[in-house]
């Protein structure tokens, strides 16, 4: 989705749950840093004790969805769990509203495809696929992109978390809300970053899921084995590992860039890059490594949303529909393998 103009903003955020708040906080910081954000709209009818927060905040609190349109925003978060977000942005769209909806495009492949076709115009809808704004996966995705690495021999790829106990009676594992198991949240984020990695397309070669602790149906932990544009990538992504786990490796024949943790319970993300046999240098492989970048990631759903406001030269770009339609045809693959 192209930024428009820069100019002053209405911004409605639908939902007020972990990620509508975050995306809310955003906001404010935009506007606080002078950004042209002349009103941050939000609703959500099953948080109305959500209202005092935000108008403390300088928020306005809207009601019902039904109202929103008529507020004038020249943007819309749906920031809600994804059956009813798909039915929001069926909604949004036709009525020449642009959308960022959080991740996935949809449960499933068919209803990515109804969402696409509801489009007005070709830049009305992004998808929130906030991982692209971490700053260690930005510069690991810019070196490789770039050539610095030499071409690329493999890419792997985990991200592994437990959970918590209250989540079988939540709508992330319920399989008809939440339309899958840990492949499509949070591993669809993987699959984006494999279509940065990988311009040229993915194709699916083999897989293999495990589903026997939560009980509900849906995969828990899931192993892939993909073709990115001449390289071999290894992906998994679990929800039973108990133990917060992000990492990102990149191994080309010149080099490697290594990207560990994503803030919070995953320690702070660090991006190493080193050479090949940079031990040669008389230092211990550790200390022949470069240290790129440490951050919290705090700033991406910042960044992100920056993004639509306005142009960022040299940033990451939100993900545009038609991008999010591949990562949904690459989902749906693996999903036919498993």
């Amino acid at each position: 989705m192209a930024a428009p103009p820069h100019r002053a903003m209405k911004i409605a955020v639908v939902g007020y749950g972990l990620i509508g708040k975050e995306r809310f906080n955003a906001l404010c910081e935009l506007r606080a840093a002078g950004e042209a954000i002349t009103e941050i709209i939000v609703c959500d009818p099953f948080a109305p004790g959500g209202r005092e927060s935000v108008e403390k905040l300088g928020g306005t609190w809207c009601p019902t969805v039904e109202e929103i349109p008529a507020l004038g925003p020249q943007l819309v978060v749906v920031a809600t769990p994804h059956d009813t977000a798909a039915q929001l942005v069926a909604q949004f769209l036709p009525l020449g509203l642009r959308v960022l909806i959080e991740k996935p495009l949809g449960r499933s492949l068919a209803e990515a495809e109804m969402l696409v076709k509801h489009m007005t115009s070709e830049d009305q809808l992004a998808i929130g696929f906030n991982y692209r704004f971490f700053p260690g996966i930005a510069g690991v995705i810019a070196d490789a992109r770039a050539g610095r690495f030499g071409q690329i021999v493999s890419v792997n790829m985990t991200l592994a978390h437990g959970g918590s106990p209250d989540l079988k009676g939540g709508w992330k594992f319920d399989p008809i809300k939440a339309g899958g198991g840990c492949l499509l949240d949070p591993g669809i984020h993987l699959l984006d970053l494999c279509h940065r990695l990988s311009p040229g397309g993915i194709e699916v070669r083999c897989g293999r899921q495990w589903r026997g602790f939560w009980g509900t149906g849906i995969e828990e932990d899931v192993h892939l084995l993909l073709d990115g544009d001449g390289f071999a990538i290894n992906l998994q992504v679990s929800v039973v590992r108990w133990r917060s786990v992000f990492q990102l490796e990149v191994h080309g024949v010149d080099g490697y860039g290594v990207v560990t943790g994503r803030g919070r319970s995953y320690g702070p993300q660090r991006y190493r890059r080193g050479i090949r046999w940079g031990w040669q240098s008389g230092v211990s492989q550790e200390q022949s490594e470069e240290e790129v970048s440490v951050s919290d990631c705090r700033n991406s759903f910042r960044d992100e949303l920056l993004g639509l406001i306005r142009t960022q030269p040299g940033a990451p770009h939100p993900c545009t529909a038609r991008e999010a339609l591949e990562v949904m045809r690459t989902y749906q693959a693996c999903r036919n393998i498993l």
